[in-house]
């Protein structure tokens, strides 16, 4: 896994984790120059999704040792903030669980932490399945897209970067779709928000699993917006809104 970096290194530290099948630019570069006048931001691209580094997706633990490693070694295991866009969601409440390093602020925005349960072999080949249509350069029909993403949102699509193996994921899927809660998430004590759009279901479902162990936790919902949609088409305005939490202007 490596890391991008910008901003002053003596501010407080924001590392960002991007989603699944797209990338640590494609989702935060504009948002993470924005955010670098205030702030030390890093981006943390994950294995099987960095166009300059052949490599694939191990597992949800696999990434937390990583960062965590990098936290230790850069940063004394602090960190200011954290974001994570959904896969990077799913990481981040991974990271409070194990709590081996110390996070003032999260910033989950549409994490997965839902078991599909005997469903999860069909998901992941289906998903799989319509990673790769998209990669053969085919448009998934607006009616699936709309009934799992949100009407009329092509974000995932725009998001979506082609080079990604099907292994890699696979390996995202097999684990966000049996995603554990453990007690030890009881534990964390940093400020953390649940951002989700109006149309996104199973991240609802997660923000009412996470309430159960984190009551402390706030949520907010968008109007009209769909898995992605907001970082993607509204990335001025996800910016400012992502300032309000950092700086406590809520």
């Amino acid at each position: 896994m490596n890391f991008l970096t910008y901003g002053d290194s003596t501010a407080p530290t924001v590392m960002l984790i991007h989603g699944m099948a797209t990338t640590a630019e494609i989702c935060y570069a504009s948002i993470a120059k924005k955010l670098s006048r205030n702030y030390h931001v890093i981006l943390a691209k994950l294995d099987g999704h960095d166009p300059d580094f052949d490599s694939v997706f191990i597992s949800l633990e696999d990434s937390c040792r990583k960062i965590e490693h990098y936290a230790k070694q850069h940063y004394s295991g602090h960190l200011y903030a954290l974001s994570g866009f959904s896969l990077g969601g799913s990481i981040a409440v991974e990271l409070l669980q194990r709590g081996n390093i110390q996070i003032d602020k999260v910033h989950l925005d549409a994490a997965f932490c839902v078991k599909f349960g005997i469903l999860k072999p069909f998901c992941t080949a289906l998903f799989t399945y319509g990673i790769r249509y998209m990669q053969s350069g085919r448009t998934i029909p607006a009616f699936i897209t709309d009934s799992v993403f949100g009407k009329g949102n092509r974000s995932v699509q725009e998001m979506l970067f082609y080079q990604i193996k099907s292994e890699s994921i696979r390996n995202c899927c097999g684990d966000i779709y049996s995603f554990t809660l453990c007690d030890s998430l009881r534990n964390a004590t940093s400020e953390i928000v649940f951002w989700m759009g109006e149309h996104e279901p199973y991240p609802r479902k997660t923000a009412r699993l996470l309430r159960q162990y984190l009551p402390q936790m706030q949520v907010k919902v968008f109007k009209g917006m769909g898995h992605g949609q907001l970082l993607h088409e509204h990335p001025r305005f996800y910016c400012r809104e992502l300032l309000k939490f950092l700086k406590g202007a809520q």
